[in-house]
């Protein structure tokens, strides 16, 4: 699964690769994915700029209208 999202910092926008939700039904495993990236202690950026905090929501914006394979 990928996603576009893009840094509010730099303004960067990449297509993100989620992985493989494997047997879990989609919304719990999107869900999970933006718990996982809401508790991550530090964040690079797609520009190289790093951050000492998590990524969503303060510094990326996730374009839920682009998921997909």
């Amino acid at each position: 699964m990928h996603v576009d999202v893009s840094c509010s910092k730099c303004g960067q926008r990449r297509r993100l690769d989620l992985g493989d939700p494997g047997g879990s039904p989609v919304e719990e495993f999107l869900h999970l994915v933006s718990e996982r990236l809401s508790h991550k202690p530090s964040f690079e950026c797609f520009g190289g700029h790093v951050e000492l905090a998590p990524p969503v929501p303060r510094f990326w914006t996730i374009h839920w209208d682009t998921l997909g394979d």
